[in-house]
């Protein structure tokens, strides 16, 4: 079952990248981000409607401070790829830099603050990551 959300993940992210690379350099990229929003509260919204749920009242009413922050880092993770590609970034090793860091520092908060075992595995891996964003980085 796990094989079926980490594909639509990957091409979801693939078309992702696409787009941001591709939004116009003319407009403002905050009003880009306006136009994926009301996309995607229109997507949410039907998809919503179609899957099983309580009245909309009770679902709302689950809903907590982490929903929030979600929205709030999704605009700056938006927002920074959008600037990332506008001032250069290219589009086969951005996102590939930005995910390595990003698991990098998941290990650190992984292990701080869910107490996850961070083994020499780990350790190792995150060694090779950080060889792999220098190897990246450096300007040919």
């Amino acid at each position: 079952m796990i094989y079926l959300p980490i594909a639509v993940a990957v091409l979801a992210n693939v078309l992702y990248h696409v787009a941001s690379k591709s939004i116009a350099a003319k407009q403002n990229a905050f009003m880009g981000l306006v136009v994926n929003y009301a996309t995607a509260l229109i997507a949410s919204a039907i998809l919503f409607l179609l899957t099983p749920h309580e009245k909309i009242s009770i679902e709302a009413a689950r809903s907590n401070w982490a929903c929030v922050l979600m929205g709030l880092s999704i605009t700056g993770v938006e927002a920074a790829f959008v600037m990332i590609y506008r001032a250069g970034g290219e589009l086969s090793t951005a996102a590939l830099i930005v995910n390595i860091l990003i698991a990098l520092a998941m290990l650190v908060v992984g292990g701080i603050f869910y107490h996850e075992q961070i083994s020499a595995q780990k350790i190792i891996g995150a060694t090779l990551c950080m060889a792999g964003v220098i190897m990246l980085s450096l300007r040919r």
